[in-house]
């Protein structure tokens, strides 16, 4: 009878740890859904549907260590994604995507027309294409948290900065 009850001890913990897995695996493949839905979002400037997956109140890390909230509902694509009001017949393609627990982390890379200000110069439809690194924290089908970084240098390169010192004279 012992052998019995350990076997179903044994047994039912091996269950449990299955079934935890198994949710555990659902949980990470529906956060990457997430997050794939906010990209072709990003793609389309569908503000509805970027309204609804970021959690406003969200802290959006941003890449010179400030932090703000993710903000909205968004009535305008700049608010929601400066980089996507200015990247006209913009294209987005997912390279990598990685999730661990509620964190998904995307490689992407964003191409089309620039037509903005960057460093008080304007550009009207100059061609770029970025390369973006995003980490999100997503929990109950909203992205909570965001931490974003993109290629400055290399936007700033094909836009025509000179972005390294000029030679000294010898």
């Amino acid at each position: 009878m012992r052998k019995l009850v350990w076997a179903s001890l044994i047994v039912l913990c091996w269950a449990a740890a299955v079934a935890q897995s198994a949710g555990q695996e659902f949980s990470i493949e529906a956060n990457k859904a997430v997050v794939k839905r906010a990209f072709v979002a990003l793609n389309e400037g569908d503000l509805k549907t970027l309204n609804e997956l970021f959690d406003p109140d969200g802290p959006w890390h941003l890449p010179n260590g400030k932090t703000m909230p993710q903000g909205g509902p968004f009535t305008e694509l700049a608010q929601s994604c400066p980089m996507c009001a200015k990247l006209e017949q913009r294209k987005i393609v997912f390279d990598v995507m990685v999730a661990e627990s509620d964190l998904v982390s995307i490689r992407s890379t964003w191409s089309g027309l620039y037509t903005g200000t960057l460093r008080g110069v304007s550009f009207h439809q100059a061609r770029v294409t970025l390369v973006y690194f995003n980490i999100y924290r997503v929990s109950g089908g909203r992205i909570r948290e965001n931490w974003a970084e993109y290629d400055r240098m290399s936007l700033a390169e094909q836009l025509g900065f000179q972005v390294t010192p000029p030679a000294s004279p010898q």
